[in-house]
């Protein structure tokens, strides 16, 4: 009886096909002869018109949201209208910030071959290379500021007479720009001595030891002195006013000796 219900199936089903493909003219009838299998070229051409059907579905799927995505680019092309405002003008900088911004720029120009340094030219090294117009300083307006370039110089101890000096400018907001360093050789024939600053300003009470602006102090043969140096001049820091040190410093190689002064201004707390 299983296999009867099974075989009833099978029949059921194959039927089933076969209307189907005479009811869409795949497997056409013809009333003298029955049917015929259907053509090469039929199935080809039924193939081709599923093919087209489930891509016009496809294409009916896409997402607003991507037609969107693509118009968007077009849309942010075209130009604001008169009296809008685009988010980068809002945002950036106006036209005279940025013009304060370039003129307060400030760069330091250094040209070889440098000129004879002497032992006195240490000690305003900037002003020497300014005057004999190697070194130069500009703002962003292009004028010379070369009067705002200061020098910091180091000794090689291992190497007596050699010096390097590197330069930096002020700008008219206050900001350093370090600039180009140089390499010289000076013979010395006394010791040396150079600040760190010619002047310094401190406010009252505070405690301050003059030695401590001292940058280089060495020996004619590179030997850094400490117990070879003597401090004249009197120093307040509690009262306000203008004191002038000066330092004194002797060679231990040759005799010679050298001296140096520094101001120091004691200001008012408040001021």
């Amino acid at each position: 009886m299983k296999k009867f219900f099974k075989a009833l199936a099978v029949l059921v089903l194959i039927v089933h096909v076969f209307a189907v493909l005479i009811y869409m003219g795949i497997l056409p009838v013809e009333p003298f002869t029955g049917f015929r299998l259907p053509d090469a070229g039929r199935l080809a051409e039924f193939f081709l018109r599923m093919n087209e059907d489930t891509q016009e579905e496809e294409a009916a799927l896409v997402p607003e949201e991507e037609e969107q995505e693509q118009k968007a680019p077009a849309e942010a092309a075209e130009p604001a209208e008169e009296g809008e405002e685009t988010t980068e003008g809002a945002e950036g900088k106006s036209p005279d910030a940025a013009s304060e911004a370039r003129e307060d720029d400030v760069s330091i120009e250094l040209s070889e071959p440098l000129p004879e340094i002497t032992e006195d030219d240490l000690y305003d090294l900037s002003r020497v290379l300014t005057e004999a117009g190697v070194l130069r300083a500009y703002n962003g307006r292009g004028e010379d500021c070369s009067d705002r370039i200061f020098c910091e110089l180091a000794a090689d101890i291992e190497d007596p007479g050699h010096f390097t000096a590197v330069f930096s400018v002020q700008s008219e907001n206050g900001q350093i720009e370090r600039g180009p360093s140089a390499d010289m050789r000076v013979d010395l024939t006394a010791p040396f001595l150079a600040f760190r600053e010619e002047e310094v300003t401190i406010t009252a009470g505070t405690d301050y030891d003059p030695s401590r602006n001292i940058l280089i102090c060495m020996d004619v043969d590179g030997t850094v002195l400490t117990e070879f140096v003597a401090r004249d001049g009197s120093l307040n820091t509690d009262l306000p006013g203008d004191y002038e040190i000066t330092f004194y410093i002797y060679s231990r190689v040759n005799g010679s000796s050298a001296f140096r002064n520094m101001t120091v201004h004691v200001e008012e707390a408040g001021q």
